[in-house]
Parts: structure tokens; sequence; C-alpha cells
């Protein structure tokens, strides 16, 4: 069930929230509910249309593309930094790819109509949101490098890395058979480079969970994709932060 928030309870939690200027917060709070994401749970599906943004807090929601036989890639991770429907302030109501929850847990959802004309008003929300789709590039850009040229094992730590930053946790409520939907893997084969990292004591895998045990390790074990996603969020970090 949503949970409205109270008169004045501004959200915290998510970058892009919290850099919406004062004067236009009272004008949206009214339309945000705090949601919690099961894992798997399919936002939106490729095509169809974008009812409603999702600002995650401590879950992430993967875009996935899907080629016409049914395979599948991750481009993108989304969590606390950002938004999930950011195509439709963009013009494009219609989605590109699945937006799938891989990590349970809270996000405010908002329909697109209030976003959108707060949006028009606010040249600050505009220039946060412009900042955001930079990254937003540049992440998805670094990602295709990254799956067409990093090994399994790489690959999945870059992601549990980005996992971790984006929801702020040390322990993660997802499957194997999820990250496999994201990056085009059997689920026998995440299984395989799980058990691997956790024999060498970097994590520890159990039923839908997976907890980092040594991040230095973890990030030393990856590939350096990782490094420069994690430079870029926290320059848009330090870029949108309000002054």
């Amino acid at each position: 069930m949503p949970v409205v928030l109270p008169k004045h309870a501004w959200p915290a939690g998510n970058l892009l929230l919290s850099a919406i200027p004062a004067e236009d917060r009272d004008r949206l709070l009214p339309h945000l509910e705090l949601v919690h994401l099961a894992s798997g749970r399919m936002l939106f599906r490729a095509g169809e249309r974008i009812k409603h943004f999702y600002f995650p807090l401590d879950s992430a929601i993967a875009k996935v593309g899907v080629d016409r036989y049914g395979g599948t890639a991750e481009y993108l991770l989304i969590g606390n930094e950002g938004l999930v429907g950011l195509s439709a302030l963009l013009g494009n109501f219609h989605a590109a790819g699945h937006a799938i929850v891989q990590v349970s847990g809270r996000s405010y959802r908002a329909g697109v109509a209030p976003i959108g004309a707060i949006f028009e008003r606010s040249l600050s929300l505009r220039r946060a949101l412009l900042r955001y789709v930079s990254s937003r590039v540049f992440q998805t850009s670094q990602t295709s490098l990254c799956n067409a040229r990093h090994s399994a094992e790489q690959r999945l730590c870059r992601w549990l890395l980005q996992a971790l930053d984006r929801t702020g946790r040390s322990e993660l409520r997802v499957t194997h058979e999820l990250i496999g939907v994201a990056h085009g893997l059997r689920r026998e084969a995440v299984t395989l480079v799980a058990l691997r990292l956790q024999a060498r004591g970097l994590i520890r895998c159990g039923r839908g969970r997976i907890t980092l045990l040594e991040r230095a390790a973890l990030e030393a074990a990856t590939c350096e994709c990782y490094a420069a996603l994690r430079q870029d969020l926290e320059a848009m970090a330090r870029d949108i932060a309000p002054l």
C-alpha cells in the first residue's frame, strides 16, 4: 500500500529530489508516494507508455534492452542517484527498454504530469536533470564497453559495487536469476562466479541475498569501468547539490 507523505515532510534519500528548490517542493509533495518495490517487479516493458516516475531510495532498478529472440542486456542501473522514466521528461513517453526491480526496497513514486509541470517551470530542476542525463549517457556507454570487453567475473563485481553505491547497503536482496537476466547470462553462470567470489572471502551468498565482506578486494577484482563510473557519479552529486 503506497504511503502518501504528510504535509511539510520533504523526502530525503534521493539525490535528484534533494536538488529540487524549496519553492517547488510544496507543489510536488502531494504527488509523491512512498512505495516498496519487490525484486523482480516489472515497472514497465519496452514500448509501454510511462505513467509514473520512480525515485529509488534503497532499491535499484535495471534498464534492460531486449532483442527479438528474448535476449537481454542491462545498459543502466538506477538507484538513489536518479529516477526511472526519464525519457518522459524529454518528450518520449514510451519506454525504450524494460525497467526491472533488481534490488528490492523503497522508492518514491509520482505521476508523470506533476513532475513534468514542475520541470517546465523550474530552471534549477532542469539544470539538475540535464546534468543527470549527461551521467546516464556516460553510464550507458561505459556499461556497453564493459559488457563487450570484460569477463563475467569483472562485470559481476562492477555491478555489485554499483548496486551497493546506489542503495547505500552492505547487503543486496537480489537473486542470481535476476542478475542473469540483466546480463544475458544463465543463472548457473552467475552462481558459479558468485561462489568463486565467496570462496575468496569477498562476498557471502544466501537465499536471495548477497552480502559484502571485503569491499577493497571486490574493487580490486573488477575492471577499470567501476572506478570511471564511480568518479562520474561523485562528480554529478557535487554538481547538482543544492547551494
